[in-house]
């Protein structure tokens, strides 16, 4: 019968006041200690009844298994922020740019805004209105009939008189398809000019000059305006 009595574990030298970068569950710890346990169990085996070779040949693999895994992992997440920061680097070309996202609410400075409406299947007789602060309409767009997908509008901050609505001011955007259409999905977007590319995290954000920040895998199209 094994005696693991005289067993003397591997202490990490963090745990005795040492400065040491590990913490004792490291790959390379847990090695150590399997080996110390592992040479006081063959010191203190019954003669009568061994260790399995196989056994501890197997537990080995594993142990190099995981550290190969381990390594593995560091080189995955060093490729992945060097990619990261490519992207980074080259999406700063973008500021300056119009992109395209998710919103319905526009920020009217007296410049063209650039939107659209996205659809799962064929709408007839679509309506884009546009409101006011108050909720007041004040611009209709008869859209006739849109088929599935993205369809691109261009609002040019005129009311249904041709006149140009307030400046500064906040406006809101509703789809409409009159008659019952069963299981239509529909989405709405505005587009703003970028103004500033950073990080939060490995996530690179896009700031828009109308005061949302938004994540580029949310941008669905650049625009030149």
């Amino acid at each position: 019968m094994s005696n693991l009595s005289n067993i003397t574990p591997y202490v990490p030298k963090s745990l005795t006041g040492a400065t040491s970068a590990t913490d004792g569950t490291s790959t390379a710890d847990l090695s150590q200690n399997f080996l110390r346990m592992l040479t006081a169990q063959l010191r203190n085996q019954d003669p009568m009844n061994p260790m399995d070779n196989a056994n501890m040949t197997t537990q080995l693999a594993a142990l190099n298994q995981v550290d190969g895994i381990n390594r593995l992992n560091k080189s995955m997440e060093s490729m992945l922020n060097q990619m990261i920061s490519a992207s980074f680097v080259g999406l700063s070309s973008s500021v300056g740019k119009s992109a395209l996202t998710q919103s319905d609410q526009i920020y009217f400075t007296g410049e063209p805004v650039s939107l659209a409406v996205g659809v799962n299947q064929f709408a007839p007789n679509a309506t884009l209105t546009i409101y006011n602060s108050a909720n007041e309409p004040v611009r209709q767009m008869d859209l006739g009939a849109i088929g599935a997908g993205i369809t691109d509008i261009i609002w040019a901050g005129d009311n249904d008189s041709g006149e140009q609505v307030a400046l500064g001011e906040m406006y809101r955007l509703e789809l409409s398809v009159p008659g019952e259409q069963a299981n239509l999905q529909s989405s709405l977007y505005v587009g703003s000019a970028v103004v500033a590319i950073g990080r939060d995290g490995e996530e690179i954000i896009a700031t828009l000059a109308d005061g949302r920040s938004v994540s580029i895998d949310q941008i669905i199209k650049w625009l030149a305006i």
